[in-house]
């Protein structure tokens, strides 16, 4: 998985909506500003309302098991932004689940 895809777990609001949920959403989207290679979409998320939306567009979807299997997988990767496939699965779950295709390359 490559930054791109792992940045869809905070930052999915920014094509769909967010992934995540609570704090560990909010730090993860913070962290993500932090990245060298992030834009400036991202850096000026307001990653609060993403978060909020990622959470009622689950709960919406009857995701939320997929959204907290993401959630949880994500908050336990060690340098966001140096990804690895780590939350790959996790990640095509919830797509799934929402009714999507795949993660966005």
């Amino acid at each position: 998985m490559n930054l791109k895809k792992l940045t869809i777990v905070p930052m999915l609001a920014m094509t769909l909506f967010a992934v995540g949920c609570g704090d560990d959403c909010e730090s993860l989207c913070e962290d993500l500003k932090e990245c060298k290679g992030a834009t400036d979409e991202q850096k000026d998320a307001d990653c609060e309302k993403q978060c909020e939306d990622g959470q009622k567009a689950a709960e919406k979807a009857g995701c939320e098991d997929e959204y907290d299997d993401l959630n949880s997988c994500a908050s336990g990767v060690d340098d966001v932004c140096k990804p690895g496939d780590e939350c790959e699965k996790e990640g095509t779950a919830l797509f799934k689940c929402l009714g999507l295709d795949d993660l966005p390359q």
